[in-house]
């Protein structure tokens, strides 16, 4: 009777992982701005750094292809997409309508009132991230922030819909909240966003609607400004397809 190869089986069961493994690994790379923007992809390179031919290398680039984190070009190769300003533009439209819809509906069915407690500890966590210039995790707690309304009325299918996982937005966002800046324009920036967020609170416990929405507006579209910013002072013009 022969004797079953479970080494070849074991080989079979993890090749297809492969492309996935590939992807997962340039994502994050590319999302958080350690491959910039324009740089250039080695096929070659990254099956040899995943021992691998380059079948689930070229798989894992069509897929980046795909959602617009790679830009491919025949006969020069697989490039880092720069960042579509256009694109984020869109996106910062669609957080602004949707999650300003999210809060305000939490508001009227008088959900966050008694969670300012919770809400205010959100916000003190982040103030003294910013003091440890841990913005790294102050952009993690940015999210989680963000995320809290959402999961208060099973909305999380929303978020879809909010970007949340398009390139172009999530390394802008990173520029937004001055991740890849200089130190005195990294706090400034993030420091800026923690106290809009201290000013949402505040709307929500005076239990001033108005208010809340018009803060929540702003804090989309700081953004826009931001960005705006940064190119008018020629940083990071390598990073944008304008």
């Amino acid at each position: 009777m022969e004797t079953p190869n479970f080494e070849n089986k074991d080989s079979a069961i993890e090749a297809p992982k492969l492309p996935d493994e590939i992807h997962y690994y340039l994502w994050n790379k590319i999302a958080t701005l350690e491959l910039k923007p324009g740089v250039k992809l080695s096929e070659l390179g990254l099956a040899e750094q995943f021992n691998c031919s380059r079948i689930p290398v070229r798989e894992a680039v069509r897929r980046l292809n795909v959602e617009g984190a790679l830009d491919s070009q025949p006969q020069r190769g697989s490039f880092v997409s720069r960042i579509d300003l256009n694109e984020v533009k869109r996106v910062r439209y669609l957080r602004e309508v949707l999650e300003t819809r999210i809060v305000l509906d939490a508001y009227d069915a008088d959900l966050l009132g008694p969670l300012v407690p919770l809400l205010r500890g959100m916000v003190r966590d982040q103030k003294n991230m910013l003091s440890f210039n841990e913005l790294e995790k102050m952009t993690e707690a940015d999210s989680q922030f963000h995320d809290f309304f959402y999961h208060l009325e099973n909305k999380e299918f929303v978020q879809a819909h909010t970007g949340r996982y398009d390139i172009h937005y999530i390394r802008a966002r990173r520029l937004a909240l001055g991740v890849e800046r200089s130190d005195k324009q990294r706090y400034d920036d993030s420091l800026n966003v923690v106290l809009q967020h201290d000013r949402m609170v505040d709307a929500i416990e005076n239990r001033d609607r108005a208010a809340l929405e018009d803060e929540l507006i702003n804090h989309f579209r700081n953004i826009n400004h931001t960005l705006e910013d940064i190119l008018s002072r020629n940083e990071f013009t390598d990073y944008f397809l304008i």
